[in-house]
């Protein structure tokens, strides 16, 4: 992940979404590589944490039911997450570039804050980074804001199991005017497999075991991917040259 620095005084308010049981210490390391590309990237970060269904000593039965409730196309009472999430950047949030970094239902809850905020017309610019997540249906206004990482084989089949719950899927109209269901009609923008050591629990681990043949470990591979996205996505005025 070595770069040259950038020279801006961009402010960029980023929050790092834990999905269900995560341990409060689990994104230490996280935040200190967040940060670090942050620098390089010449933004002076201002770096959360945020537990939208509780760390892991709730409940994980009570997590998993409002997991379920992000996973909706349409707004609901169970929308716990993200309800929580969007009341969190609500007391935080100063108008700066915003970016949701969201592992398993984190990303889902990411999402629907997104869509949240947006219907109250409180957001400027801002990206959301599913790592690991549950399928949640995209709306179309905000697909080109979302990139999904998952797992995946040397021939790139999803083998995360989590990222095989939910569904992307809609009824479109087939060529001879017929119901044809799309599997991807409601995917994010972006989708990317990543081959990475060990499962669903180890995208963001940064030691060993979890450091591939090249000495890259997961953190740095899937984080790496994620900044070059933000890279390419963001317009130039906020991601430095």
């Amino acid at each position: 992940m070595e770069s040259q620095t950038a020279q801006t005084n961009e402010t960029v308010s980023i929050y790092l979404l834990a999905g269900v049981a995560t341990a409060p210490h689990f994104f230490h390391k996280c935040c200190e590589t967040v940060e670090q590309l942050s620098r390089q990237s010449g933004w002076k970060s201002r770096v959360r944490v945020l537990f939208p269904y509780g760390d892991n000593s709730r409940s994980v039965y009570a997590q998993v039911g409002e997991v379920a409730g992000d996973l909706t196309q349409r707004f609901t009472g169970f929308c716990v997450g993200g309800r929580y999430v969007a009341q969190q950047i609500r007391d935080t949030y100063e108008g700066e570039p915003l970016i949701l970094i969201g592992h398993s239902g984190g990303g889902a809850a990411a999402y629907q804050a997104i869509r949240i905020l947006s219907k109250e017309r409180k957001l400027g610019e801002y990206r959301i980074i599913q790592i690991g997540s549950p399928k949640v249906p995209i709306h179309p206004d905000y697909r080109r804001h979302v990139y999904y990482i998952h797992l995946v084989d040397v021939n790139g089949k999803f083998i995360d199991p989590i990222t095989r719950l939910g569904s992307w899927g809609g009824w479109t109209a087939s060529r001879f005017k017929l119901p044809s269901w799309n599997n991807r009609k409601y995917a994010p923008g972006h989708v990317e497999g990543l081959t990475l050591v060990g499962g669903h629990a180890d995208y963001l681990r940064h030691d060993h075991p979890f450091v591939d043949t090249e000495q890259v470990s997961n953190m740095e591979r899937t984080l790496g991917r994620a900044w070059q996205w933000l890279h390419d996505s963001m317009p130039r005025r906020t991601m430095a040259e």
